[in-house]
C-alpha cells in the first residue's frame, strides 16, 4: 500500500563527502504483499497483474535513490514478515508506508510523512438499509468491528482494537461484513477505490455495502519505515526526510501523487 534535500547542510559537511559516504550497496525494501493501491501495487495488464511493482509511493523512492544512485529491490511480502525482516535488519531494510504508533516508533525509524488517507466508515446495506449512526470515532464502540491483521489503526485512539474481528486481507474484509461477522469497519478510502479499480475488491462498487466519512478524523499519515539495527537505516532515514523536504518544497510531491490521486 506515497522526499530529501541536502544532507550536508544539515551535518554541516561538504556535499561531496556526503555523497561519498552513502552506502550504495544493493538496497531491499518491501512493503505489503496485499497491495496498497494507488501507493503500491502490481502494474496490471489486460486486468492481470504482472511482476511490475508501481505507484505513487514507488515513483517516490525511486526519484530519491535514482538521485542518489542507490541500487534498490522492492518486493511484496506478507506485512508482518515485512516488518520483522525490517524490525531485525535481515534482508529488508525499509518499508514504504507505515502509520505511527507508540510500539512500532520504539521498532522503527520514521520517514516525515508524505501522503495522508482518509477513514470511511463502511457497513451491510442488508443490515443497516437506512445507514449507520456514526457522528464521530466513539461511536464505533457501540458496534462490532472489523479490521486486517496486522494493521495499526493508530488513527483510531478511541476503539478497543483488541476487540477487533481480524481478517486475512480487504477481499476476505468484505465477504466477512456481508456474512454478519461484524458491523462495520473503518478504512482508508483511497486504498479501497484503488483496489477496486484493479478488480482486486469490489467494496466501493457493491451495491450491498454502504459507506461515508468518518467524522471528525484528520488524514491518516503514512511514512517510510526503516530499521533501528542496521546503521544503514538512520542514513537513509536522514537522506529520505530531505528529499522529502525538498520535493514538497518544489512541488515533486503533488504533481507525482496526482497522477494516481486525482484532485
Amino acid at each position: 500500500m506515497k522526499t530529501r534535500s541536502t544532507l550536508a547542510a544539515l551535518l554541516f559537511f561538504p556535499a561531496l563527502g556526503l555523497a561519498q559516504d552513502l552506502d550504495r550497496s544493493l538496497l531491499h525494501i518491501c512493503d505489503d504483499g496485499d497491495e496498497w493501491p494507488p501507493y503500491t501495487y502490481y502494474l496490471r495488464y489486460n486486468h492481470q497483474a504482472t511482476a511490475e511493482i508501481t505507484g505513487y509511493s514507488v515513483d517516490v523512492i525511486t526519484a530519491i535513490l535514482n538521485k542518489h544512485h542507490i541500487p534498490f529491490q522492492i518486493n511484496l511480502l506478507p506485512w508482518k514478515r515485512c516488518l520483522a525482516s525490517i524490525e531485525n535488519a535481515e534482508t529488508y531494510l525499509m518499508a514504504l508506508s507505515a502509520s505511527k504508533n507508540p510500539e512500532r516508533e520504539k521498532q522503527f525509524l520514521f520517514s516525515r510523512p508524505y501522503y495522508q488517507t482518509h477513514y470511511y466508515v463502511f457497513y451491510s446495506k442488508i443490515k443497516y438499509p437506512d445507514g449507520v449512526n456514526v457522528t464521530g470515532q466513539a461511536d464505533l464502540g457501540r458496534y462490532r468491528l472489523g479490521g486486517i491483521k496486522g494493521y495499526a489503526y493508530s488513527a483510531l485512539t478511541a476503539v478497543n482494537k483488541d476487540a477487533m474481528v481480524r481478517t486475512a486481507d480487504y477481499p476476505t474484509l468484505g465477504r466477512a461484513l456481508l456474512a454478519d461477522r461484524f458491523d462495520l469497519f473503518a478504512e482508508d478510502y483511497e486504498v479501497l477505490v484503488g483496489l477496486d479499480r484493479l478488480g482486486s475488491t469490489n467494496i466501493i462498487s457493491d451495491p450491498k455495502i454502504g459507506h461515508k466519512p468518518l467524522p471528525g478524523m484528520p488524514g491518516n499519515a503514512f511514512h517510510m519505515i526503516f530499521t533501528r539495527k542496521n546503521p544503514r537505516g538512520a542514513q537513509l532515514q536522514q537522506l529520505v526526510n530531505q528529499e522529502l523536504q525538498q520535493m514538497q518544497d518544489s512541488g515533486e510531491l503533488d504533481k507525482l501523487l496526482i497522477k494516481y490521486v486525482p484532485r
